[in-house]
């Protein structure tokens, strides 16, 4: 529950140790580079080798993208190759062999390129066959050469698409002029006529028939439509089948997928390293670079580099809590997953305190309230963890799935304390009177009821509140905590402390209060009443001046927001409920009570309701829990104590595309 103390590394180094120097950097994983600080030294301007890199790592991912559409147009039975997915691990020695990789991946580039441009120019030459084709087909059904509708000597004869509606208008027409009309097909909504008259009355019959919307058929060859189309559609099809034995072959080639992979990730190491050289102090024989180092490995890096060359100067000074450097947490293995939580608020202040050992308790806690399903609880175990494995490792997607997949934890106690499987009530059908006895006398949700000064509310809201107040308290210990770190005693004392025992004695009051004992009421009024003023008029204890007195009167004031905090945590018990009563209705009205009994029919309706209904209900469900947990989080606790707008700690050459690193 730490944020990592951090120190800044000066470098001297000769310049022609630069790159190996870096590579070693990039693989101890534990060195952020900054812009050194002027020592009369010249920077270098962007490099033109960032822009050749650039170029090649965008082949090189065009070329990745040409070989993954290749395999997914192949049906999944036909596949003989498939294509590795993002987030495979790769071991640093495989990761710097890339260097010496780059004439074999050129070749294999050229090869895909050829091979796609030659697919492509298959494709577009089927595409011109298929369009030709369809300039052939409104005429497929006339049996009579293109050239027969040639003009003879004395008449005209006009062959063509006629719209199907103005059928009668072009026959009364030829009636009634002498010339002949005749239809000898249908296409869609036109139809193929051949109009023949003289050719004393070409002008006249030209007019009519554009005056109608007449297209004259454009072929006049010495086939028929029918052969053309034949003919057409035998290119179109060794066309298609030349495209598709090239897109097996680009698809053959998603074996070397995993090494396109690397390599694209390996230049972008290499563009990253460029682009940190522009940050360096130099002169023509040696260059000055600055990182960010964890303190805790100033050893490890300062061996690591040794292990590129012993002609380097290397030098650590601790960063100070009241200076900026980027935030590494330092968290197990299940807290470092609600990391994911956090830094989408924003990620610590260097110095600041790190929360999510106990926000990571909280947010399950209140996720397992609002779920509150043995059956939701078992799924979001089981799916999160399922969905966390399929995703890059340590990605935020990952992180998020397990983080869902703790919280089930908590939903599958409170599932069983609110007796809630999948909606239905099994221990109060199966435990009997005296359990349904107690269930709605203290845990229904609904019925169970306490007192507070006469009024009836709900137990349940108010061990809803009861966590909210606890959870508040815990905020201003944490607040009390980071005081005493900085030396700031008397804050720690009086803006955390007292106020913390004013939420725990009040917990104790309400307790009292609704159990009708006496003794706990009695003892935390008193200590919530005097805690409350103590924290009142010391508020401004440790201001000067004027401030001093105007602090006593906002924090006298502040006591409204402690009201409505706590209040917030109402969202606790209604998402609760909500989600209960609908699982409730599709398992037990709909299903049980009302499908069921009407037999198999009724069974396997039944039984579908209860799947769609309650994974309908746990999607919505798991949405609420998370946005209403989060501004739990955000909102009530953290603003007793967290510091944010912290930048996260990034390793150089640690963000990779594909891959990750092993270990």
């Amino acid at each position: 529950m730490a944020v990592a103390k951090m120190s800044v590394m000066t470098l001297v180094g000769l310049i022609s140790d630069k790159s190996a120097i870096l590579d070693e950097m990039q693989k101890c994983g534990a060195a952020q580079i900054r812009s050194a600080k002027e020592y009369a030294l010249t920077k270098r301007s962007d490099s033109e080798r960032i822009g050749d890199l650039t170029t090649l790592k965008e082949r090189t991912e065009k070329c990745i993208e040409i070989v993954s559409s290749a395999v997914d147009e192949i049906p999944q039975k036909e596949r003989k190759e498939s294509f590795i997915k993002d987030g495979f691990s790769v071991s640093r020695r495989e990761f710097f062999s890339m260097s010496e990789k780059g004439e074999e991946m050129n070749a294999l580039f050229e090869r895909i390129e050829k091979l796609n441009d030659e697919r492509n120019d298959a494709k577009i030459a089927a595409a011109k066959k298929a369009s030709e084709i369809k300039t052939y087909e409104p005429y497929a059904e006339v049996e009579e050469r293109f050239s027969f509708f040639a003009d003879t000597a004395y008449c005209i004869v006009r062959f063509g698409l006629l719209g199907a509606d103005k059928q009668s208008k072009a026959e009364s027409f030829a009636a009634e002029k002498g010339f002949v009309f005749q239809t000898l097909a249908r296409y869609n909504s036109e139809i193929v006529v051949a109009v023949v008259g003289l050719k004393s009355r070409k002008d006249e019959i030209e007019d009519v028939l554009a005056e109608m919307g007449f297209k004259r058929c454009p072929f006049a060859f010495d086939y028929t439509a029918g052969n053309a189309i034949e003919r057409l559609k035998g290119e179109y099809d060794r066309l298609i089948d030349e495209a598709n034995e090239i897109r097996d072959e680009l698809a053959a080639l998603a074996k070397s997928a995993r090494e396109m992979k690397i390599y694209a990730d390996y230049l972008a190491f290499c563009i990253e390293k460029e682009q940190a050289e522009v940050q360096f102090g130099e002169t023509d024989a040696a260059f000055v670079m600055e990182a960010y180092v964890p303190t805790e490995k100033t050893s490890s890096v300062e061996n690591k580099i040794r292990d590129a060359t012993q002609a380097v100067f290397v030098e650590f000074e601790e960063v100070p809590e009241t200076e900026f450097a980027p935030t590494l947490n330092k968290n197990g293995k299940i807290v470092s997953n609600f990391e994911a939580v956090t830094n989408m608020y924003s990620a610590p202040a260097y110095g600041a305190l790190d929360p999510n050992a106990v926000m990571s308790f909280f947010f399950s806690l209140f996720m397992g309230i609002i779920m509150a399903d043995v059956g939701y609880g078992l799924l979001m175990i089981v799916g999160g963890f399922l969905f966390a494995k399929k995703q890059r490792e340590g990605s935020s997607i990952a992180r998020m799935a397990k983080v869902f997949a703790y919280g089930g934890f908590f939903a599958v106690i409170a599932g069983a304390v609110f007796d809630s499987w999948l909606g239905y009530p099994l221990l109060r059908r199966t435990l009997g009177a005296g359990y349904n006895a107690f269930y709605e006398a203290h845990l229904n949700q609904i019925t169970a009821m306490t007192s507070i000064a006469g009024i009836d509310i709900p137990a349940i809201l108010m061990w809803c509140l009861a966590f909210g107040t606890f959870h508040l308290g815990v905020g201003l210990l944490m607040k009390a905590y980071q005081d005493f770190s900085r030396k700031k005693i008397l804050e720690g004392v009086f803006g955390g402390i007292v106020w913390a025992i004013v939420m725990f004695s009040l917990i104790v009051w309400i307790f009292g209060v609704a159990t009708n004992n006496s003794s706990l009421s009695t003892g935390g009024m008193y200590v919530t009443a005097g805690a409350a003023i103590l924290g009142i008029l010391t508020a401004g204890i440790a201001e000067k001046g004027l401030g001093k007195v105007t602090k006593v009167f906002s924090s006298a004031y502040g006591i409204i927001n402690y009201v409505s905090d706590i209040l917030s945590y109402c969202r606790l018990y209604g998402l609760m409920l909500s989600g209960a009563q609908i699982a409730s209705i599709f398992t037990n009205t709909l299903a049980i009570e009302m499908l069921f009994p009407q037999g198999v029919i009724g069974i396997i309706f039944g039984v579908i309701i209860i799947i769609v209904g309650n994974v309908f209900n746990l999607a919505i469900n798991l949405l609420g829990a998370y946005i209403h947990d989060a501004r739990l989080q955000y909102v009530e606790f953290y603003g007793k104590f967290y510091e944010g707008e912290g930048e996260l700690f990034t390793p150089f050459g640690s963000r990779l595309d594909h891959s990750y690193f092993e270990g």
